[in-house]
Parts: C-alpha cells; structure tokens; sequence
C-alpha cells in the first residue's frame, strides 16, 4: 500500500472531553504516607526480607514480592535523579510551563516524582542545565496541610 505523502506530514489533533469525578479509597499504606504528610513527616516502608526503602510505600516488596509492614520516617531532602519541563498542559492541571522530577529521599531506595519549584523556566537551556542528575532539592510544605501528595507543595533546590 502506497503512503501518502501529505498525511505523514500532518499532525492531527483531536478534541477530547473528559468529566471524570470519581473517589478513590487509599488503603491503610497510603493513608498512612497522607496522614504523615499533614505532620511534615514523609513516611516509609521498609522491606524486611531485601532491606529496601520505599517512598511512595508500597505494601508489597517490588522486587522480592514479600508483604512490607515496617515504617520509617525519610528525610525531606533528596537528590534528582531525572526531570522533564512540561510546555503544554492539560484541563486541570497546573499552568505550563512546570517542571516534574524523580527525587530519591534521604534513606530511600526509590523515586518520588514531584513538582520541581524555585526554577527559572523562561530560559529552556538554563532551566536543563539546572534541573541536573545529581541536584539536590527538599521539600517546600503547604502552609495548610489536608492529606494529599499537594501537602509538599514542591521540592526546591538546597546549597548543603
């Protein structure tokens, strides 16, 4: 089948329209990280069969798939592993341009993605070279705390 020249060139675009209400139950684990987010307290399991950390908890080990029910608290600061700079948002998100990161958490063995703040976002080669592998960050809190992952505002970088 011969390919048409002009539609491999066109980007399409469709509308959409999602209204989805819904309520999720969360479970003790993740009640549990909410519930410590509204004290400034990021809580952890711990996998007591291969040692691992896991922030977001987890009630099952990922990699040894034992059941995980030994709490820690992590640090608020970390190091960011990866990032991405969103240009084009979305109904009901946040106003691009944002930034997004994978944090490891002092004591953890996992990534937490988050909003990255504190960068300037007009440059896009300036905002790449600071949103490096390796920069550390820590957290910003709400100043009203409901039990959402929103309780850490964003993560910002530190000069420890």
């Amino acid at each position: 089948m011969e390919k048409d020249s002009t539609m491999a060139e066109q980007l399409l675009t469709h509308d959409v329209t999602w209204h989805i209400d819904y309520r999720i139950h969360l479970g003790e684990t993740w009640s549990r990280f909410f519930h410590g987010l509204v004290a400034r307290e990021i809580r952890a399991t711990v996998c007591t069969s291969c040692d691992r950390t896991f922030v977001p908890p987890q009630s099952f080990c990922e990699h040894c798939f034992e059941p995980v029910d030994k709490w820690t608290t992590v640090s608020p600061k970390g190091t960011l592993h990866v990032a991405t700079i969103i240009y084009r948002g979305f109904e009901g998100g946040p106003t691009p341009p944002y930034a997004v990161g994978g944090i490891q958490l002092d004591g953890a063995d996992t990534l937490l993605m988050h909003h990255i703040g504190g960068i300037d976002l007009s440059d896009p080669d300036a905002a790449r070279a600071t949103l490096r592998r390796g920069l550390r960050v820590e957290a910003v809190w709400a100043d009203e705390r409901t039990g959402s992952i929103m309780d850490i505002r964003h993560f910002v970088r530190t000069d420890e």
